[in-house]
Protein backbone atom coordinates (compact mmCIF):
# COMPACT_ATOMS: atom_id res chain seq x y z
CA UNK A 1 0.00 0.00 0.00
CA UNK A 2 2.57 2.13 0.88
CA UNK A 3 4.40 2.32 -2.81
CA UNK A 4 1.74 2.43 -4.97
CA UNK A 5 -0.37 4.77 -2.81
CA UNK A 6 2.62 7.50 -3.38
CA UNK A 7 3.04 5.65 -6.99
CA UNK A 8 -0.26 6.35 -8.22
CA UNK A 9 -0.25 9.97 -6.59
CA UNK A 10 2.93 11.11 -8.49
CA UNK A 11 1.44 8.91 -11.83
CA UNK A 12 -1.91 10.32 -11.89
CA UNK A 13 -3.35 12.35 -8.56
CA UNK A 14 -4.04 12.50 -4.84
CA UNK A 15 -7.85 11.86 -5.94
CA UNK A 16 -6.99 8.50 -7.72
CA UNK A 17 -4.72 7.53 -4.90
CA UNK A 18 -7.08 8.03 -2.30
CA UNK A 19 -9.86 6.13 -4.45
CA UNK A 20 -7.29 3.45 -4.74
CA UNK A 21 -6.81 3.44 -0.55
CA UNK A 22 -10.78 3.61 -0.48
CA UNK A 23 -11.16 0.47 -2.68
CA UNK A 24 -8.26 -1.89 -1.21
CA UNK A 25 -9.65 -0.96 2.30
CA UNK A 26 -13.01 -2.09 1.51
CA UNK A 27 -12.27 -4.93 -0.80
CA UNK A 28 -12.90 -8.44 0.34
CA UNK A 29 -10.09 -9.56 -2.16
CA UNK A 30 -7.82 -7.83 -0.38
CA UNK A 31 -5.92 -7.62 3.24
CA UNK A 32 -4.11 -5.32 4.68
CA UNK A 33 -1.44 -6.50 7.19
CA UNK A 34 -0.29 -4.24 9.90
CA UNK A 35 3.23 -4.82 10.83
CA UNK A 36 4.38 -5.50 14.42
CA UNK A 37 7.90 -4.53 16.17
CA UNK A 38 9.10 -7.76 15.90
CA UNK A 39 8.48 -8.13 11.79
CA UNK A 40 9.68 -4.06 11.53
CA UNK A 41 13.08 -5.47 13.24
CA UNK A 42 13.54 -7.99 11.05
CA UNK A 43 12.93 -6.20 8.12
CA UNK A 44 15.43 -3.29 9.09
CA UNK A 45 18.00 -6.25 9.78
CA UNK A 46 17.59 -7.29 6.30
CA UNK A 47 18.08 -3.78 4.58
CA UNK A 48 21.15 -2.95 7.11
CA UNK A 49 22.63 -6.86 6.26
CA UNK A 50 21.87 -6.64 2.02
CA UNK A 51 24.22 -3.80 1.38
CA UNK A 52 25.15 -5.46 -1.91
CA UNK A 53 21.53 -4.98 -2.74
CA UNK A 54 19.61 -1.99 -4.32
CA UNK A 55 16.76 -3.09 -2.13
CA UNK A 56 14.68 -0.38 -0.55
CA UNK A 57 13.22 -0.57 3.20
CA UNK A 58 9.88 -0.71 2.15
CA UNK A 59 10.96 -4.32 -0.60
CA UNK A 60 12.54 -5.60 3.08
CA UNK A 61 9.34 -4.67 4.86
CA UNK A 62 7.43 -6.77 2.01
CA UNK A 63 9.76 -9.99 2.30
CA UNK A 64 9.32 -10.45 5.69
CA UNK A 65 5.92 -9.63 5.86
CA UNK A 66 5.61 -12.27 2.81
CA UNK A 67 7.63 -14.89 4.75
CA UNK A 68 5.41 -14.44 7.88
CA UNK A 69 2.39 -15.34 6.40
CA UNK A 70 3.68 -18.14 3.94
CA UNK A 71 3.60 -16.22 0.38
CA UNK A 72 5.76 -16.76 -2.15
CA UNK A 73 4.11 -14.86 -5.34
CA UNK A 74 4.11 -10.51 -5.21
CA UNK A 75 1.85 -8.81 -7.64
CA UNK A 76 4.92 -6.61 -8.74
CA UNK A 77 7.09 -5.38 -11.63
CA UNK A 78 9.67 -4.52 -8.95
CA UNK A 79 12.95 -7.01 -9.89
CA UNK A 80 13.92 -7.38 -6.49
CA UNK A 81 11.11 -9.44 -5.59
CA UNK A 82 12.41 -12.11 -7.91
CA UNK A 83 15.92 -11.17 -6.25
CA UNK A 84 14.22 -12.74 -3.23
CA UNK A 85 13.49 -15.51 -4.58
CA UNK A 86 9.51 -14.87 -4.82
CA UNK A 87 7.81 -15.01 -7.78
CA UNK A 88 5.84 -12.01 -9.28
CA UNK A 89 2.38 -11.61 -10.86
CA UNK A 90 2.88 -10.95 -14.47
CA UNK A 91 5.18 -13.20 -15.15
Amino acid sequence: MDETLTLVRLAHSHAKAVEFANTVTSSRATRLFFMEEGLFNKALSMFIEQRDKLWGFTDCVSFVVMKHLNLNTAFAFDPHFQQAEFQTLPG
